[in-house]
């Protein structure tokens, strides 16, 4: 079975397509994501085992209403600073409220420029 939140891959049997991957935010963490400590353990379990797989990768937060500074940074802050223009290329919002975006865009833009940072061996 497909475990909770993540919505799909492209089957198995269809070796042509890209495979894609949606997660619904709220059917993983609830309507109020919090702990940072899960959003890592989801970075790495859910999304990092499947990165080289997927062509695409979906966050649904239709039905988040308030998030944390923590859960966003050590989710998609990581995320950008350990992939780049890869993840720019890769990760797509959906669904998100003003807060939401808000949040996402400070992580997202912090994680990017720690990356470009790394990338200068500076």
């Amino acid at each position: 079975t497909r475990p909770p939140g993540i919505a799909r891959f492209w089957s198995p049997k269809r070796k042509n397509l890209p495979m894609k991957l949606e997660c619904h935010m709220v059917t993983e963490f609830g309507e109020f994501l919090a702990d940072g400590h899960l959003g890592n353990q989801f970075r790495n379990l859910r999304i990092e085992s499947v990165w080289d797989r997927v062509e695409l990768v979906t966050f649904d937060f239709t039905g988040v209403t308030n998030l944390t500074d923590s859960f966003v940074h050590a989710t998609f802050g990581n995320m950008a600073e350990e992939h780049g223009d890869e993840f720019v290329a890769k990760v797509k919002f959906k669904g998100c409220s003003p807060l939401v975006r808000s949040f996402l865009s400070i992580a997202v833009g912090e994680g990017l420029r720690q990356h470009r940072v790394m990338q200068r061996g500076c």
